[in-house]
């Protein structure tokens, strides 16, 4: 696994400017773009400065050439990126984990020939599995990891990594930084202030690298008093659980499946609660790869605004209650509605609360629930704010 620097992937920003495959292809790529290497890379997100790559040997002229394309405004999210030598420069294409390419100049989708796919679909497996940990269920996780282990935490967006020991815990793991150097790293990844945001993990353990989420926040019992870390954080794991409700924690959850390389499956098996935590998630922590996920490549437009108005909010909580009853009603449903009241914090403001209302749609009982509505309160820009002061968010 390497290390790369968060502005090779800021090229993505620039696809519409860049040439088109088909063109380079016309003109002819280099000797070595022709019957070379590509690069196949996963991140985690758009964002990471982590991630982790392979050189592939294909002909480039048949994977442009040989290949089937389809008009396409959007394309599915995706972690797997490919990076191929062109006349004159580099170009990166998003890939799908069923080797389809997208070019976002053309707005086009590229299958290429199934021999060419079948190859690439076997290296992303592959790659996959580099770069993420196995995802595995808290029972089995507290005995994989028993209390006073000490292993190695690999945060999956910066790529930095430090030592912990397992102290307590029932429903998830209670963890302290083993000296004060890995403190320093631990707060390092929080940008030098310590937080309650999640974020996607791996737990490096005996030979193993399993999926995980941690928190940044110094709380409760402290057993190493000489690391510089008053107190201890969590890690959760697939199926744990918070010490004080004994319910599953909805982002952790989340992390614990990004950090497995499986969010777009966790999102897709969400229930409109959990969808609205995520959304709450993601508004708090300026998750746009999370809002990504949850608005749908489809509605551009409507994702960005949600992504720019995240950005006046400090903090965002739910404080509804959810009700099970609900949860089972939702199960029979098509169409759901949930009013929740979420505090809202604006940098040099009063805190304020409000009744905000979200709309999930599904077009039968078997398909993913998707998020088409989402009103709160406006942020305070000028020429934002509605009537009442209020806005309501929804899919154009």
């Amino acid at each position: 696994m390497g290390k790369g620097k968060r502005s090779v992937f800021l090229l993505l920003a620039v696809w519409g400017v860049l040439f088109r495959p088909e063109a380079a292809y016309m003109h002819g790529f280099s000797a070595a773009g022709d019957h070379g290497n590509v690069v196949l890379s996963v991140q985690t997100t758009p964002d990471a400065a982590y991630r982790s790559e392979t050189g592939v040997t294909l002909s480039v002229r048949k994977l442009f050439g040989q290949s089937v394309r389809r008009k396409a405004e959007s394309f599915p999210y995706t972690d797997t990126f490919m990076k191929v030598k062109e006349t004159g420069g580099e170009r990166i294409y998003p890939v799908s984990a069923m080797g389809e390419l997208y070019d976002s100049s053309g707005h086009e989708v590229i299958r290429p020939g199934e021999a060419l796919r079948g190859e690439l679909v076997k290296q992303i497996t592959v790659l996959h599995r580099k770069h993420y940990g196995e995802l595995i269920s808290w029972n089995d996780a507290q005995k994989a990891v028993p209390r006073q282990a000490k292993f190695e935490v690999l945060d999956l967006e910066t790529g930095l990594a430090f030592r912990v020991q397992r102290r307590a815990g029932r429903q998830h793991a209670d963890v302290q930084p083993l000296t004060k150097k890995d403190t320093a790293v631990m707060k390092s990844i929080y940008g030098g202030k310590w937080s309650w945001n999640r974020r996607a993990v791996l737990v490096r353990y005996d030979g193993h690298s399993y999926a995980a989420s941690m928190n940044g926040m110094p709380h409760g019992g402290d057993g190493i008093p000489e690391n510089g870390f008053s107190g201890h954080s969590c890690i959760h794991f697939a199926g744990s659980t918070t010490h004080k409700s004994r319910s599953k924690d909805t982002a952790h959850q989340f992390m614990a499946h990004r950090a497995a390389g499986m969010a777009g499956s966790f999102v897709g098996k969400a229930s409109p609660q959990e969808l609205a935590d995520l959304v709450v998630t993601a508004f708090d922590q300026h998750d746009d790869a999370m809002l990504e996920l949850l608005g749908r490549s489809h509605n551009r437009d409507w994702i960005e605004e949600l992504k720019k108005d995240s950005l006046s909010f400090v903090s965002v909580r739910r404080l509804t209650e959810w009700k099970p009853e609900e949860a089972r009603k939702a199960e029979q449903e098509y169409v759901f509605e949930l009013p929740v009241e979420l505090a809202f914090e604006e940098a040099g403001k009063r805190p304020r609360k409000a009744i905000c209302r979200f709309a999930f749609t599904r077009a039968s009982l078997y398909d993913p629930w998707e998020l088409t509505q989402f009103e709160y309160p406006e942020p305070d820009r000028p020429g934002k704010r509605t009537e009442g002061g209020r806005n309501s968010r929804q899919k154009k």
